[in-house]
């Protein structure tokens, strides 16, 4: 990188800020065996919240490495940062801006629809405090949306109309296998946006609250769900299917419609019900409680209706058979 004056005084025995400064640049630039000799083993990183790793993770120079590591695997090996202006030097601290050039040949990030072979260019600035002859605590603040502009990860053309080819090899699909399909990429596609490996291995039963997902990346996984299977989702869809299974369940009943509708989500629709009762108090919950008991003897089959027949019936039959006993839901004009 471009140097100004360095200080006269080290940080450390034998380390000056501008040796610092320089070991930092070749870590980012692929070196990942010095990182524990020059990053402290109490590291403090302060980045960027949306489409990075937390921060409390990032507390020694392996951890470092292995972060560096994961983000650089996304590019040809001769993906560099060089210097753009500085670094400047104040004390204990260092400050200065690069740039990132590299060929992105697929990964991360996975909302990218840019080709392999992409050419990208973006920047930032680092700022570093030295303790102990180490780098003891880092700021970075980078072009990230640029970065993602260039992939085609944001932004861009309007999906093509119809059902893209991902929403077809689903609807060719079994239930169960169509289901964890989108399970995985349902967990594929968390993982990205909370730059954690992890995921990907979990159940799918936990929730996204518990991953870690936060507001920020729930509007960008449903956005990426909707362009990627055009299909239309509700805004609050990641906290109305609070886990990545029962996200996959939804979109499978999504993509199943006959009419391109969604359909009655029943099982959910019974838990919110229960949501609500449970919070439902005085004449509201007696009123509730009414309607219900009223609801279950409609529900009830029929006198002369054997329980097997019922069992065996079609599913047009059974529809035929409850819209028979239910009559319109329709409220008077």
């Amino acid at each position: 990188m471009n140097t100004a004056a360095t200080p006269a005084h080290p940080t450390g025995p034998g380390r000056s800020p501008q040796d610092l400064w320089n070991a930092w640049n070749r870590l980012w630039n692929g070196d990942y065996a010095i990182a524990d000799d020059f990053v402290s083993r109490t590291m403090r990183v302060n980045i960027p919240r949306h489409g990075m790793p937390d921060p409390g993770t990032l507390t020694d120079g392996p951890q470092i490495a292995a972060w560096i590591s994961a983000f650089r695997s996304s590019y040809e090996d001769d993906a560099s940062i060089t210097g753009e202006l500085g670094p400047f030097f104040a004390g204990d601290y260092a400050i200065g801006r690069w740039v990132f050039r590299g060929t992105w040949k697929g990964g991360r990030p996975a909302t990218a629809t840019a080709g392999p072979g992409t050419e990208v260019t973006f920047r930032g600035v680092d700022i570093l405090r030295f303790e102990d002859g180490r780098v003891a605590e880092y700021w970075l603040s980078d072009d990230q949306l640029d970065l993602y502009d260039q992939l085609g990860a944001v932004g861009g053309p309007a999906a093509p109309q119809g059902r893209p080819a991902p929403a077809e090899k689903i609807a060719a699909l079994s239930p169960d296998a169509g289901r964890s399909l989108l399970l995985e990429h349902v967990l594929d596609l968390t993982a990205e946006l909370l730059e954690d490996e992890r995921v990907r291995d979990t159940a799918g039963t936990e929730t996204f609250l518990s991953l870690g997902l936060e507001s920020l990346h729930a509007v960008a996984l449903r956005d990426q769900l909707e362009t990627e299977y055009a299909v239309a989702l509700a805004s609050t869809v990641v906290f109305d299917h609070p886990t990545p299974q029962a996200l996959a369940h939804h979109l499978w009943t999504q993509l199943n419609s006959a009419d391109g509708t969604p359909p009655a989500d029943l099982p959910a629709t019974l838990d919110r019900l229960e949501e609500l009762a449970a919070a439902s108090q005085g004449d509201e919950r007696a009123q509730l409680a009414d309607r219900l008991a009223a609801l279950a003897e409609r529900l009830a089959p029929a006198a002369g209706t054997a329980p097997e027949e019922l069992d065996n019936a079609s599913a047009t039959e059974l529809f035929a058979y409850l819209d028979s006993r239910l009559g319109t839901t329709r409220q008077p004009q």
